[in-house]
């Protein structure tokens, strides 16, 4: 039979607790030293930190405005949440993560980019303009215990503005968070 072993002994397989613990621990021995043999994180993406791996799963919610996306939030959780507004006119114009906390409140982009046990580090190259259009809304709510949610501005359908915030949301979606799931609702008829 094939092994990778040298000696050719089965080598006893890596226990871990849990799954993201496992996950953790090869990419700091395995993947991480040839990510930095190769320089990987200075022409590609940061490296993976620990809010990487310790954070749920976020749900990325997109579309045109009005079409329900906040208001799916709300029902979702059956509650409001911090910075919500719901209206016919395009009224969410930022991108409000929101998350578990035991506090309820609001956390500013700014905020949220130097804070270690947020998966946010690597927005903050994008800026104040951008982070001026972020912002964590937290609260103590059972279905944000295993899910995160990313509220975003609805996408007009002028092309100037479908142009800039689409690349606003391509640029947050495909460079810092890696969602785990996208969500594109439709305007109900």
């Amino acid at each position: 039979m094939f092994s990778w072993s040298k000696d050719g002994r089965k080598k006893d397989p890596e226990l871990f607790q849990n799954v993201t613990e496992g996950l953790r621990r090869l990419y700091r021995t395995k993947l991480f030293p040839l990510e930095d043999a190769y320089r990987f994180h200075e022409f590609h993406s940061p490296a993976l930190e620990d809010a990487d791996f310790d954070n749920k799963p976020m749900v990325l919610l997109v579309g045109q405005y009005s079409t329900g996306k906040t208001t799916f939030i709300r029902h979702l959780m059956e509650q409001d949440f911090p910075g919500m507004r719901i209206g016919p006119e395009p009224t969410t114009d930022s991108f409000i993560a929101v998350m578990h906390g035991e506090q309820e409140g609001v956390i500013p982009g700014n905020a949220l980019v130097v804070d270690p046990k947020k998966p946010f580090r690597k927005l903050d190259a994008y800026g104040n303009a951008f982070l001026n259009r972020f912002m964590c809304a937290q609260m103590n709510n059972p279905v944000l215990e295993s899910i995160s949610i990313i509220d975003t501005p609805g996408i007009l359908s002028g092309e100037k503005q479908r142009i800039s915030r689409g690349q606003s949301l391509r640029e947050f979606s495909q460079n810092s968070l890696s969602p785990s799931f996208l969500f594109l609702p439709h305007p109900f008829s």
